[in-house]
């Protein structure tokens, strides 16, 4: 049999997100050679499944990133770089944007241009309102929104549409800043906080759901689509307990954004599957790590293994039916509820890297005992 040739990836890490963690192993299990660049204290760090690791000092500035992913560029040819987080992202971002200027080298921009989306289509991931205007420009449902300036002007947006509403930050991640109003006095309470600009949406009463998958120059390679069981907060917070589910706008709606973005790498949108009628509707969108891909093979598709065999000419992987159609993530279900319910669901627990098993079981040991 022939040897299959290497293809390479590198994982940029810059922040410590409990998903980045869990995604060597799966672009490993796809068939990939993985290098990460992350901060000693992230969970990345501790990880078996990378094949060179460059653990950046405490106070590493925007440079010495760069240089780090100069040196793996020239000595080890990684194929594409993925980023884990959100200030990754824009890191990657800001590479492209200063192409102009001439002081990175033409190999860096080059290996950051081809991971990623069409540099137009950048504000899709990291401004929520950019990324609802162009779902709705390609004929998905979109709850009604209107950027705001002020508390005062959410509150006229209610009196037009009723409520409940909801205000969100044009940035933001895992439910950060979001506030679900259901009355007049809520809207009064809440606060328009931080750095950036906010908008005011209609809150759609029914199930939320995520469609996850990866893509490659704009074409949708594999997904998984499921709704979110149990959340940490309730409503804004982060996935804890997923059921698998079929979908066909939020499938439709995951290619066509794919499409229209030419995106690489990973896509997650996230959706509010309305209780009264079923119709899907978009909320948002990310372009990062996200937790339901490390354990995707587990729930019967490695969404790595769809991108490593669309770069190999190789075959697409076929979904299995018969794998699990319910998951509570690990750890995010035990920082939850340490006693949950559906414990017997965690099927993507890191017994299998001990050092990162360690450090998120003293997490939840440490949680449990501030509850």
């Amino acid at each position: 049999m022939a040897a299959i040739h290497p293809i390479r990836i590198l994982v940029l890490a810059l922040e410590n997100y409990l998903s980045a963690a869990r995604l060597p192993k799966a672009l490993a299990d796809g068939g990939f050679e993985v290098a990460a660049i992350c901060y000693p204290d992230a969970l990345i760090s501790l990880t078996r499944y990378v094949d060179r690791k460059e653990v950046l000092p405490r106070d590493a500035d925007a440079a010495e990133v760069a240089r780090r992913m100069i040196a793996i560029i020239d000595s080890w040819e990684p194929r594409l770089v993925i980023p884990a987080d959100n200030r990754a992202l824009r890191f990657l971002h800001h590479i492209v944007e200063v192409e102009r200027s001439g002081v990175l080298p033409p190999a860096l921009i080059r290996l950051v241009k081809e991971s990623l989306p069409d540099p137009a289509a950048f504000a899709v991931a990291t401004d929520k309102r950019v990324a609802a205007a162009l779902m709705h420009r390609l004929g998905f449902d979109v709850p009604e929104w209107r950027p705001i300036a002020s508390i005062r002007e959410a509150e006229a947006f209610a009196e037009e549409i009723g409520f409940p509403v909801i205000l969100k930050p044009e940035g933001g991640q895992a439910g950060e800043g979001v506030a679900i109003c259901g009355n007049a006095e809520d809207l009064r309470a809440a606060r328009l906080e931080g750095e950036g600009g906010w908008f005011v949406q209609r809150f759609i009463v029914g199930r939320p759901a995520e469609a996850s998958g990866i893509a490659w120059q704009g074409k949708l390679l594999g997904a998984i689509l499921y709704e979110r069981i149990e959340v940490n907060p309730p409503e804004t917070g982060m996935t804890c307990v997923a059921r698998v589910i079929e979908n066909a706008t939020m499938t439709a709606g995951l290619a066509a954004m794919a499409k229209a973005t030419r995106h690489n790498g990973i896509l997650s949108l996230g959706w509010m599957l309305e209780a009264e009628t079923g119709s899907a509707f978009f909320l948002e969108a990310n372009a990062r790590s996200v937790p339901i891909v490390g354990p995707s093979g587990k729930l019967g598709l490695n969404l790595c293994e769809c991108l490593r065999a669309r770069l190999a000419g190789a075959p697409q992987p076929v979904p299995d039916p018969a794998a699990p159609r319910l998951i509570a993530l690990y750890p995010q279900e035990l920082h939850r509820d340490p006693n949950s319910p559906y414990r017997e669901h965690l099927l993507d627990e890191p017994v299998d890297d001990p050092l990162v098993h360690q450090a998120m079981q003293r997490g939840i040991e440490m949680l449990a005992r501030r509850g």
